[in-house]
């Protein structure tokens, strides 16, 4: 567990209510709705499931591209 792991807000797909999200690791910091804007190499897929409504909200995690040749 690191010091990077900062909070990030997303609105759900289906009701817009804001859920709150954690890196799953120091170099996964990136979010993103859509896994093209991520590389290739080193995505984490993670669902989360609103409390409001029960919808899965897929987010990806990038690579911090600082870091993208430690691990291959």
């Amino acid at each position: 567990m690191g010091t990077t792991k900062k909070v990030k807000k997303y609105g759900c797909v289906k009701c817009g209510i804001p859920f709150e999200i954690h890196p799953p690791d120091d170099l996964h910091t990136t979010a993103s709705r859509n896994e093209t804007a991520c590389e290739s190499r080193g995505v984490i897929k993670m669902d989360y499931t609103c409390k409001n409504c029960g919808a899965i909200n897929t987010m990806y995690w990038c690579r911090r591209r600082s870091h993208h040749d430690i691990y291959p």
